[in-house]
């Protein structure tokens, strides 16, 4: 086959984000076959269609140089990537220029599923990799929110706030065990750690699995994160995890449980985020049922909006309810702590919107 070509880096997350998409389309919704979201969260994933992910490999090792001609088929497979590919290579000698390439560096040695075959001579770093490459380039709460995209259940799109639903492309877990695999391989041989690494694990701590979209993500970030880094210090709840009901309230109302946005064990309180594209229409009824039958059997809903998230008054009420019903002390923010917050969702948002 000779050289390959190895996309990583940017070009590496909209691949993926092109990879969430195609996995959509091939499990659109039809009569007799529920959406996408729900297959996953109530049937859990039964019988969804894989055939779009790139295919795992054992390659250890980025090539050498990068192979024109796979370059030029994925350009023209994947016009979206732009007038330059990020394409990794292993040997300064291979840094010459490339016309539709912009050329990384990569050396050392990587373990086995770093790379994903994406098509003939194409290979692709994993989610895994690309979270710690981009720990390169992307700020901090930035890195986070990709963390909370690739260990979510959606797919943004190319550029601005819209996104399709499918299954997550890897979890805070295999993320750690990446990192710890990596780290282990090289020290095995000797080798330097790649750049990043400290960031990356740093970053993972604030990651949480099961994000239903983006914007339900950027709550979590914010809520989640600690104070002196812009949130609100909240302990960190489930995304999109099954909430049983008491047995009194099942058998009064004739179902065991509700798949709520954020929840926490041991506590009656759960966070709704309502968004304008975050849920389909055909759950607009059963949220409502939600809220209804989750008060009956004496649970706090605390719901959130985008209007809210733009403002700071707001979201102090969002955070003072979940700190009261969850039994924690809730300490009034200084002018430091309030400003960070808003820079926080300010970034976040803005990045949300593609700009």
């Amino acid at each position: 086959m000779g050289e390959r070509l190895c996309v990583g880096f940017e070009s590496a997350r909209a691949l993926w984000r092109e990879v969430g998409h195609a996995v959509a389309g091939d499990n659109e919704a039809s009569e007799g076959r529920a959406p996408l979201l729900v297959r996953i969260l109530f049937e859990d994933g039964a019988g969804i269609d894989l055939r779009s992910l790139p295919s795992r490999t054992r390659i250890t090792s980025v090539p050498g140089s990068v192979r024109a001609r796979a370059l030029l088929a994925l350009r023209d497979a994947y016009p979206g990537l732009g007038p330059e590919v990020d394409a990794c290579v292993s040997r300064q000698s291979g840094r010459h220029c490339v016309r539709g390439a912009r050329l990384h560096l990569v050396t050392g040695s990587y373990p086995a599923g770093s790379f994903r075959l994406l098509g003939e001579g194409v290979q692709l770093a994993s989610p895994e990799l690309t979270f710690l490459q981009l720990a390169r380039s992307l700020d901090e709460d930035l890195l986070v929110a990709y963390g909370y995209e690739v260990c979510g259940l959606f797919a943004r799109d190319a550029a601005g706030p819209g996104f399709c639903n499918c299954p997550a492309l890897t979890s805070r877990a295999r993320i750690a065990d990446y990192l710890d695999r990596l780290e282990r391989v090289r020290r095995e041989r000797g080798e330097g750690m790649p750049p990043g690494l400290r960031r990356a694990r740093r970053a993972l701590e604030r990651v949480r699995d099961g994000a239903a979209s983006p914007e339900e993500a950027v709550v979590s970030e914010v809520l989640f994160s600690p104070r002196r880094l812009g949130g609100f210090g909240l302990p960190p709840g489930r995304l999109n995890a099954v909430v049983r009901l008491s047995r009194t309230a099942a058998d009064l109302f004739g179902m065991g449980s509700f798949v709520c946005d954020v929840s926490w064990d041991g506590a009656r309180v759960a966070l709704e985020y309502q968004g304008s594209q975050h849920k389909l229409r055909t759950r607009h009824t059963y949220d409502l049922r939600k809220g209804n039958v989750l008060g009956a059997d004496d649970r706090v809903v605390v719901r959130v909006d985008r209007t809210m998230l733009g403002r700071q008054d707001l979201m102090e009420e969002v955070a003072k309810s979940l700190y009261r019903t969850l039994g924690l002390r809730w300490r009034e923010p200084d002018a430091d702590v309030r400003t960070r917050q808003m820079r926080l969702r300010r970034k976040l948002l803005l990045e949300l919107e593609g700009r």
